[in-house]
C-alpha cells in the first residue's frame, strides 16, 4: 500500500511539473521574436526584452541563423542565444567561453556554431554536452595581425576585416571563400577598401550584396555603407546609407537577416565605441536595395569567379 501511494504520489508531482511547464510564458513569440517590423528608420530590436535601452548595458552583434530559430547577441562580455521552439522563443542562455573578452560574435548559419575574435577568429561548435572548447581557425584566417569583424554566408565563407599586410587602411575587408571543407586564401576585397576604417563586412547568406561601416570622408560618425555583388563578381561602389539607418554615434557590426529583409547592426549611445553602452538596432532593406530578389539572378557564375572553379 505504501509502495502504492508513493507512485500515485510520484505521478502528482510530474503531472504538476507538466502543466507548470504547459502553461508557462514563453520567453517571446513569433519570426524575430515576436517583435514588429520596423520601416526605414532604424528602432532598436526588442527594448525590454533583448535590449535594456537602459544606461549602463552593452548589448550588440544580434545575429539570426538561417532557418531564423537561433538568436545570438552580446550583453557586455557574455554571449546569450535563445532558440524558437513549438512552445516560442526560449529564455535567453549564456555560453561560456572559458572567460575569454571577445569583441565581435557570429552565429553559423546552422545554428550550430559560434564564431567570435580575440584577435584571431575562433569558433566553438555545439555538442549534446554544451559547446566545445573555442579552436583557432588557423591560417588564412588568423595571421600575425589581428583579424576582427566578420560575417558568414550560406556557404561558410568568410567575410572579414583586417589589419594584416596587402591592405589599404588600417583596417580593410577580406574575403575566405569555403571550398573542401576549408578556407585555401584570404582576397582584400580592394575596390570597396579605402585609407581609413573600412570594417565588419555583414553579408547576405546568398552573398548578393554587403553593409560595412566606415568612417571615410562624408561619414557621420562610423556609418554603414552599402555594396551590391555583381554577377560578375564585382562590387558596386560603397553607399552611405543615409541618415535613416547612421548617426553622429558609431554604427556597428552590421549583420542582413536570412529573409534579406532587415538590416541588424550596433549603435553606441556616446561617442567612443569601445567604452559606451550600444543597443542592437534592425531596419527594414527595401528602400536601400534595387531589387532583393533580383540581386543574384547570375549568383552561380559568381561564386565559380571568386573561387576560382
Amino acid at each position: 500500500m505504501k509502495q502504492t501511494m508513493n507512485t500515485i504520489m510520484k505521478l502528482v508531482v510530474l503531472l504538476g511539473i507538466g502543466s507548470i511547464q504547459a502553461f508557462a510564458e514563453p520567453f517571446a513569440e513569433g519570426p524575430y521574436l515576436g517583435q514588429t517590423p520596423p520601416g526605414s528608420t532604424a528602432q532598436v530590436f526588442a527594448p525590454g526584452l533583448i535590449c535594456d535601452t537602459g544606461p549602463q548595458q552593452w548589448e550588440s552583434w544580434g545575429t539570426f541563423s538561417a532557418d531564423g530559430k537561433v538568436f545570438l547577441y552580446q550583453r557586455e562580455t557574455s554571449f546569450y542565444l535563445t532558440e524558437n521552439t513549438d512552445v516560442g522563443w526560449t529564455t535567453p542562455t549564456r555560453v561560456s567561453l572559458n572567460g575569454e573578452l571577445v569583441w565581435p560574435l557570429c552565429l553559423s548559419p546552422d545554428g550550430n556554431s559560434i564564431y567570435y575574435s580575440n584577435g584571431n577568429l575562433m569558433r566553438t561548435d555545439r555538442t549534446i554536452d554544451g559547446w566545445t572548447t573555442p579552436t583557432n581557425l588557423g591560417p588564412p584566417l588568423s595571421s600575425s595581425a589581428k583579424e576582427w569583424g566578420f560575417s558568414l554566408a550560406a556557404d561558410n565563407s568568410i567575410y572579414f576585416c583586417s589589419t594584416r599586410e596587402g591592405g589599404y587602411g588600417w583596417l580593410d575587408l577580406w574575403y575566405a571563400p569555403f571550398v573542401d571543407n576549408t578556407w585555401p586564401r584570404a582576397i582584400n576585397i580592394s575596390s570597396l577598401n579605402t585609407s581609413h576604417l573600412d570594417a565588419h563586412p555583414g553579408i547576405a547568406l546568398d552573398e548578393s550584396f554587403m553593409v560595412f561601416h566606415s568612417n571615410r570622408p562624408g561619414s557621420l560618425g562610423t556609418d554603414l555603407y552599402l555594396s551590391l555583388h555583381k554577377p560578375d563578381g564585382s562590387w558596386t561602389p560603397a553607399r552611405n546609407l543615409g541618415p535613416g539607418i547612421n548617426s553622429p554615434k558609431h554604427q556597428l557590426g552590421p549583420y542582413i537577416s536570412p529573409d534579406n529583409k532587415y538590416l541588424f547592426f550596433t549603435r553606441c549611445n556616446g561617442s567612443n565605441p569601445y567604452t559606451d553602452t550600444a543597443d542592437i538596432y534592425w531596419v527594414e532593406l527595401k528602400t536601400y536595395l534595387p531589387d532583393p530578389n533580383g540581386l543574384m539572378a547570375n549568383q552561380t557564375n559568381k561564386r565559380n569567379l571568386l573561387k576560382g572553379d
